[in-house]
């Protein structure tokens, strides 16, 4: 009996699939992207469960004969390419043939179409791979193609799919980048009936910024315009002045196709560091252009990956451009440097690090000291808040030990724990708006708002959908009193989207949403505090219950041992004053 033989085309269809659908998302993306390679105005894409139940995709490009449609489904068939030789000049999204029969072969999937020279549409049928029928259909010119129960046959594939809200928001940002990348043409999306995207065909990138995240972020970005040789690079780019967000994104696009690469990214972390030494990640939508032969795009299936014949003189062109946008936006916007100023903050500055506590300040509980490195912590007894290290580490002493307290993740678990237990006695602190606040959110992050809404009201939120992409805000957990509203909203709902389930120490959404909401309310690292607020949150660190660790698995401090510091210093005696 043979040990080798070959599989049936179905299984290799099958496996083959995973090389390009991965999820909905990725659905999504290659039936819009042929739609647009068709020649599409305007592109409608619904999807329920996430895209889990249904991804229907209808576009009014130029459509099929029956005998186009039929060849569609079957793998390597493409009227993009004809010899090897075309690959050099792709200008298509896709050219390999196989997204129709992937997606066919792990889902139920109709293609109904009909081109101009047609009097009747088709409908083809397919369910996992084997052709159902193929017959007549009412259609006007262009394609529909629906695709439900993802991976319903592959229960292997289907188990790894996030939750609906998760994958919706997936969706959300695969229609937000292609319609970034074809700004004239209008895309809509729906997700269980509500509208989350709307996009109608505008002239240029800016007004379609403008459409899918508002006039809020464009005040935030640079211009870009520059590049090098034949590398051409426009877009924009976070001004380094504004506050930006913790987990800002970088959309890049190469001839138009939004892709993930690793040296385009490079070059814009070094651009931002000879700026001026930005540390922190700046948002980026960034479009370079390149002559298709130097340019590989045959390197994934997906085709989110590409590789350049000379890498050096690409980098150095986002690099340059980048940095030029950067240089010229803070000229634009440096204020002047008053003298008075600088000595007050000195001033300030020198009173933070104050050497000890005043005789009359009493914490209602001491720093202690641990049983193990693990689960070391305070115990009662005299103790000293001593400074701050690098406005990001509080530095105390019980005469004996030190310790340092990370100020963001300790202030995060002593605000959770005062956050849960008002949830759990019902008496959440909300705080009503004076006049209501409109904030506009992305297209990912509104299945995300829709998902949690009733645990957002349970913890002091009053939102809800204002049209579009906007909300309206009526009052808000009194944690964020004083912040910028919008921007915490947003970061929020960013943080539960992108956080994966294994980061958190906490279950339930409810507790989630509350570490979310404490870790957007903290003291930030770099947060010059007042002594007071140090001692506050030492002390409050003290009575928490659990004090080692911030909701997200952090630690919250590290002690040092008074016979460790005796090492450092090669003093074995040394005893406590």
């Amino acid at each position: 009996m043979n040990r080798v033989e070959r599989l049936p085309d179905e299984l290799v269809n099958q496996i083959a699939a995973g090389e390009v659908v991965e999820r909905p998302a990725s659905v999504v993306k290659e039936l819009v992207e042929n739609a647009f390679d068709a020649g599409a105005g305007t592109v409608a894409v619904e999807i329920d469960a996430g895209g889990k139940a249904l991804v229907r995709v209808r576009d009014d490009g130029s459509g099929m004969a029956r005998d186009d449609a039929r060849l569609a489904l079957e793998r390597h068939a493409t009227s993009k390419l004809r010899a090897l030789s075309d690959l050099q000049s792709i200008a298509t999204h896709g050219f390999r043939g196989e997204a129709l029969p992937s997606i066919a072969s792990v889902s139920q999937l109709v293609l109904t179409t009909r081109d101009e020279a047609s009097e009747a549409g088709t409908r083809i049928e397919v369910r996992h791979g084997r052709l159902v029928g193929v017959q007549d259909a009412g259609h006007p010119r262009g394609t529909t193609v629906e695709v439900r129960d993802l991976f319903g046959a592959v229960p292997a594939r289907r188990k790894f799919l996030r939750a609906d809200a998760t994958e919706a928001a997936h969706v959300s940002e695969a229609v937000a980048l292609l319609a970034l990348a074809r700004p004239a043409i209008g895309l809509r999306l729906v997700s269980g009936g509500r509208p989350l995207l709307q996009a109608p065909p505008v002239d240029g990138l800016r007004a379609r910024l403008f459409q899918l995240y508002g006039a809020r972020l464009l005040e935030d970005l640079a211009p870009v315009e520059g590049g090098q040789a034949w590398a051409l690079v426009r877009g924009f780019v976070g001004r380094p002045d504004r506050a930006g967000t913790a987990r800002a994104v970088q959309r890049l696009f190469v001839n138009g196709r939004a892709v993930r690469d690793r040296l385009l990214s490079k070059a814009v972390a070094e651009a931002c560091r000879a700026a001026g030494g930005v540390e922190r990640r700046l948002e980026a939508f960034l479009f370079l252009e390149v002559p298709p032969h130097l340019l590989d795009v045959n390197v994934h299936p997906a085709k989110t990956e590409v590789r350049f014949a000379e890498p050096a003189t690409v980098f150095r062109a986002v690099e340059l451009a980048v940095r030029d946008a950067l240089s010229e936006a803070a000229r634009a916007s440096a204020p002047a440097v008053q003298v008075s100023h600088v000595r007050e903050t000195a001033e300030s500055y020198g009173g933070a690090w104050a050497p000890t506590l005043s005789s009359g300040a009493t914490p209602s509980a001491g720093l202690a000291r641990p049983e193990s490195r693990q689960a070391a912590w305070l115990d009662a007894g005299d103790w000293s808040v001593l400074g701050q290290h690098r406005n990001t580490y509080i530095v105390a002493s019980d005469g004996d030990a030190l310790l340092l307290l990370d100020q963001h993740t300790a202030h995060e678990r002593v605000r959770f724990e005062q956050l849960v237990a008002r949830l759990e006695a019902h008496a959440p602190e909300s705080q009503l708006l004076l006049a209501p606040l409109v904030v506009e959110l992305e297209a990912q992050l509104l299945p995300v708002l829709q998902a949690h809404r009733e645990t957002l009201a349970e913890v002091g939120f009053d939102v809800e959908s204002f049209g579009g992409g906007s909300v309206r805000l009526r009052a808000v957990p009194a944690l964020l009193a004083g912040h910028d509203l919008g921007l915490r909203l947003r970061s929020l709902l960013r943080d539960l989207l992108e956080r994966d389930s294994a980061e958190w120490v906490v279950a339930g959404n409810r507790d989630r949403l509350a570490a979310t909401l404490a870790c957007h309310s903290s003291a930030r690292a770099g947060e010059p505090l007042s002594r007071e607020a140090m001692v506050r949150i030492a002390r409050d660190l003290a009575q928490a219950r659990h004090p080692t660790q911030c909701p997200h698995g952090r630690p919250t401090q590290v002690r040092v041992p008074r016979e460790e510091v005796s090492r450092w210093f090669g003093r074995a005696g040394w005893r406590r004053q």
